[in-house]
């Protein structure tokens, strides 16, 4: 099975975002088994504590898990981030395995990739697909002790950017006993205030430097580079870096990313995907009234209008889609992820057999 997305396998997929509102790992495993059983991904449940901030910050020098705090000032903190470089290097440079390091994801941390290990071993998957809070939202959700991000400190962005790539690549690693071909998403939901006055000061060039150190290391290892964002955003950004997926918030976001017309036909013509987050996670009211037929008409009406912006056949457009709910699951009553996950699987037949 190759590991390129161009495979026209994918084509109409359905894949989550990874939160669910659950407090048994189990459980909800064994609904993204039924419902999305051609790309499974483990599953996060913010129920048990599993916040994406928190869930892949350990080994971050200083980093303070109650506070979601780094303090420079913590005892051994230069000798702290020597040892970090170290680890980085014996791991990047000497072949050190990550499994032994710092870097790698324990059962613990994220209880719900052993799950799905154990659950899904022996399946025959598409491709598998893990997540990770992204450089950018991670490196601006952590602050120094003062309330600064340390996505304003140079040397704790870099270092964050490391941890986060090291982390995506052991996710990569692990997934590989389900499938050769490993999707992994950076979940950015802060790139949704990027250009505004929340971040003053920041860079589009910081950015994009943050997002290519983790895209490459997911390269390396052999994966498959996605990026979700849940809000809107400056998609320039996004479309013109290395990722293979984008992955948005299509229900109520579609005309602003599709008016970027010229960045998404070469995007395409570059290999890229684009999942689209139809499902109204978001919007409660919106998600107790979709149909299948509802989601399929907006999705057709989407790649219609997607056709005539960039001059794209609708069949090239058709077979570089993936479909996902709109976010996560993590807020929504047992009830109502239940509606979701049977519109994602709907609307993924739908799709396929039109």
């Amino acid at each position: 099975m190759s590991s390129n997305p161009n495979a026209n396998d994918l084509a109409g997929a359905g894949l989550l975002i990874g939160s669910f509102p659950h407090r048994d790992h189990r459980e909800a495993t064994d609904l993204i088994l039924k419902y999305t059983p051609e790309i499974p991904c483990w599953p996060q449940l913010p129920a048990r504590g599993e916040g994406m901030l928190v869930q892949f910050s350990r080994g971050l020098p200083g980093f303070d898990p109650e506070g979601l705090r780094v303090d420079p000032e913590a005892p051994n903190f230069e000798e702290e981030k020597l040892r970090f470089y170290e680890e980085y290097l014996a791991v990047t440079e000497a072949g050190r395995p990550l499994s032994e390091t710092r870097f790698a994801l324990s059962p613990e941390e994220t209880p719900g990739l052993y799950v799905l290990l154990e659950e899904a071993r022996g399946g025959n998957f598409l491709a598998v697909k893990g997540q990770i809070t992204g450089p950018f939202t991670l490196a601006t959700g952590l602050k120094f002790s003062d309330g600064r991000a340390l996505f304003y400190d140079p040397e704790m962005r870099d270092m964050v950017g490391r941890l986060v790539a090291l982390k995506a690549r052991f996710q990569i690693e692990t997934l590989k006993a389900l499938s050769p071909r490993v999707i992994l998403f950076l979940d950015e939901p802060a790139l949704s205030g990027f250009g505004s006055s929340a971040f003053v000061g920041v860079s589009r060039e910081e950015v994009l430097a943050s997002l290519a150190e983790v895209i490459r290391e997911i390269h390396r290892a052999g994966g498959l580079a996605g990026v979700h964002v849940c809000g809107n955003t400056d998609w320039s950004l996004l479309l013109e870096s290395p990722f293979e997926i984008i992955n948005f918030d299509a229900y109520d976001f579609s005309e602003k990313f599709i008016s970027y017309a010229q960045e998404l036909k070469e995007f395409f013509i570059r290999g890229g995907w684009v999942a689209w987050g139809l499902v109204p996670t978001l919007r409660k009211e919106a998600l107790e009234k979709e149909t299948v037929e509802g989601l399929f008409q907006k999705f057709r009406s989407l790649i219609q209008g997607l056709a005539e912006k960039t001059g794209l056949a609708e069949e090239l457009l058709l077979q570089r889609s993936l479909l996902t709910p709109s976010c996560g699951m993590g807020t929504l009553s047992l009830s109502l992820t239940l509606k979701a996950l049977e519109l994602l699987k709907g609307l993924s037949e739908r799709v396929k057999n039109s």
